[in-house]
């Protein structure tokens, strides 16, 4: 009995659970996980020593095989976390300190990332911290105004500020910190150009180098007549950084549903091994010029990953595509969905952070789709001319990757565009001339060849391209967006999803079962999603920078207290509303103006002071006390005549008045909660 008669889908699934269940914060040491999986590997040998040839037992020995597997996994995620490294620069820091101290560092910048308004931002690999040498990535970033840039490949000595990232201060916020640590990322360093110096060095990185090349290649066409948004685009089809394409363009992209041509990813990588081995097609005249040819195929492959930043997607599919390169080369018929698993288990083993991230769930779904459902779609129409077999072949390409993304995409953004296919079947024809007409302009820029005529015919096409995203983006009609979608539907949708991609020809009576209780399900999700939505209430004091919302829900309508003077449209488009009211399915946002007392759903009571504050009449008990705009009143002569439980301050108050109320609430034994330390603050129910 060997382990390769266990199907390899299986193998990777219980491996790639591993890894994901290794992210659940468990109160558990790095030395009891080890002997978790030695005990596993250990129950493995024995059972198959023990049953070694009762194939009556085969069932068995497969679920033991697999909880090793899992193991494994487990194992690889936790050894990655930082608290389980030594010498990780965390272990270096207070746990318990929220505040940022200035501290000593030394580290290797890896790779520049997208800038905000003010600073810029950059992947550092710290390898000092005060004079300790330590391990790990931190964010740094430097105020956008300095003159020198930080390069790739370049040491950084100095001192700044380091913190960790906060959890979000509202409900449904971007959690920012879960997306940093899914970058191997837990703290931000903060200097000014004067507080570090840059030192070049040469030490080998396959990124660093990937950087270099990309700069080098940026400042030769910049050299060109290529307009900002042509460079943009090329930096994004051609470099892989799509962190500098214009916000408002990159909208229009994903409008359109087409964003996945700026992100590298197995389409692009797909193409790249096509011209390359069409390039390359002459070598097999010669004596052992296949070995040659594949050894230049792969090379053009891992070349194009290395300059693409390599990414998640790129790298998934760079390893993938040599699979599948050296396949097609030696006449193997070798699975594609064999492939693209060995290809995500051999990723995950070197970094098991990328199953968290957005890029690396999107471009797996999306291939896995494509080659389990694509042919199967393909069969129900028998094209008979060339064109319209192109045409069929782009429709049923793009209708399974849209179909194998689509639980993602409504979870993460909301959104769906209902042009995607017009998009899809005008762009990807012209994408492989897009790509080839794009590395060639780079290499006769670099070499100082490039005419100017060539300039503007490839400046034209992506003007072209552009021109069609914006019409399509443009038709807002046809783009649903702002749609509900919780976890439990993501969850049931998925199951859905897999039970089409597993199905089985030969046994179609267990596929159906299965697809028609996945089904059930999923409608089942949906009801009791809609039945959750309407029947729940909440209350919350949110958190914002000097200004105050009180929000009531109930159902999906939200009554919202503010005293924002801007217009009700502005108010429910901010981000901190919008994403709420999204995130809870909210149909419809009251704005009113704030009250000075209210009774809230658990029958308890609430009192506004505000910076004219209005205290109750006669003998009143408050059960919460909220503070806002600065009151100037006497907090202890309020405590004794209302007499809450809670008092609560939000962003909208000077900080000074914070610390002297929290002070004074110590004082008299009663709970504080300032949003801008704790976040929003939820009323409890009952």
């Amino acid at each position: 009995m060997k382990l390769a008669n266990l199907p390899l889908l299986q193998v990777c699934l219980a491996f790639f659970l591993g890894i994901w269940s290794g992210f659940i914060d468990i109160e558990l040491s790095f030395y009891s996980i080890v002997v978790f999986c030695l005990s596993s590997f250990s129950l493995f040998l024995v059972v198959y020593i023990a049953i070694k040839g009762w194939y009556g037992l085969k069932s068995f020995f497969g679920g033991v095989a697999l909880l090793f597997l899992f193991s494994l996994g487990f194992l690889n995620t936790q050894a990655h976390l930082p608290q389980h490294q030594k010498m990780h620069y965390s272990k270096f820091l207070d746990a318990d300190s929220s505040e940022s101290v200035v501290v000593s560092f030394e580290g290797d910048i890896t790779s520049s990332l997208k800038p905000n308004a003010y600073k810029d931002k950059y992947a550092l690999n710290l390898t000092s911290l005060n004079g300790k040498k330590t391990k790990g990535k931190a964010l740094f970033q430097v105020p956008i105004s300095q003159e020198s840039k930080v390069k790739a490949n370049s040491k950084i000595i100095g001192y700044g500020k380091i913190a960790a990232f906060e959890d979000p201060k509202n409900p449904q916020q971007f959690n920012y910190k879960a997306y940093m640590a899914s970058q191997q990322m837990t703290h931000k360093i903060d200097a000014d150009s004067s507080q570090f110096k840059i030192e070049n060095q040469a030490k080998f990185n396959l990124a660093q180098i990937g950087e270099s090349i990309r700069v080098k290649i940026q400042n030769s066409l910049e050299a060109h007549s290529f307009s900002d948004d042509q460079m943009d685009i090329i930096q994004a089809l051609l470099l892989g950084q799509k962190q500098n394409v214009d916000p408002e363009t990159y909208a229009q992209f994903s409008k359109a549903g087409v964003v996945h041509i700026l992100a590298v990813s197995g389409l692009h990588v797909g193409i790249i091994l096509l011209i390359l081995r069409s390039l390359t097609q002459v070598l097999l005249r010669v004596r052992h010029g296949k070995y040659f040819r594949e050894f230049l195929v792969l090379l053009g492959i891992w070349g194009f990953a290395i300059l693409a930043g390599m990414t998640p997607s790129v790298m998934r599919a760079a390893v993938m595509f040599s699979f599948l390169s050296i396949g097609l080369q030696y006449k193997r018929k070798t699975s594609a969905v064999n492939t693209l698993a060995l290809s995500a288990v051999l990723l995950l083993c070197i970094n098991p952070f990328m199953i968290q991230q957005v890029g690396f769930q999107l471009s797996y779904l999306a291939v896995l789709s494509i080659i389990s459902l694509q042919p199967r779609l393909y069969t129900l129409y028998q094209p008979k001319y060339i064109i319209d077999k192109r045409l069929w072949d782009i429709i049923t390409v793009t209708l399974t990757a849209q179909l194998g993304v689509l639980p993602l995409s409504l979870y993460y953004f909301h959104q769906f565009p209902g042009l995607f296919l017009l998009s899809n079947l005008v762009i990807l024809p012209g994408l492989g001339l897009i790509l080839s007409g794009g590395i060639l302009v780079i290499l006769l820029s670099l070499f100082n060849l490039l005419p100017e005529i060539l300039v503007k015919s490839y400046g034209i096409i992506l003007d072209v391209l552009l021109y069609f995203v914006e019409w399509i983006a443009s038709k807002e009609t046809l783009i649903f967006s702002n749609l509900y979608f919780s976890k439990s539907l993501l969850i049931s949708s998925l199951i859905l999803l897999f039970s089409l991609i597993l199905w089985h020809s030969k046994r179609k009576m267990l596929s159906y079962s299965i697809l028609n209780l996945s089904l059930a399900a999923l409608l089942m999700m949906i009801y009791l999603t809609n039945q959750k939505r309407f029947q729940q209430e909440e209350t919350l004091v949110f958190n914002a920078y000097r200004s105050s919302y009180l929000g009531m829900l109930k159902g999906s309508f939200l009554n919202l207290y503010t005293d924002d003077s801007r217009s009700k449209d502005t108010i429910k488009s901010t981000y901190l509303i919008k994403n709420y009211a999204l995130l809870k399915g909210v149909d419809s946002i009251n704005i009113l103006s704030f009250r000075n007392f209210y009774q809230l759903a658990s029958a308890e009571t609430l009192v506004v002071l505000d910076s004219i504050p209005v205290m109750p009449k006669g003998k009143f008990v408050a059960d919460y006390l909220y503070l806002k705009n600065s009151p100037d009143v006497n907090l202890e002569q309020v405590l004794n005549t209302l007499k809450p439980k809670v008092i609560i301050a939000d962003g909208s108050n000077y900080k000074s008045d914070v610390d002297v109320w929290q002070a004074t609430a110590e004082k008299f034994s009663i709970k504080f909660h300032s949003t801008w330390e704790s976040g929003a603050f939820v009323f409890p129910k009952d």
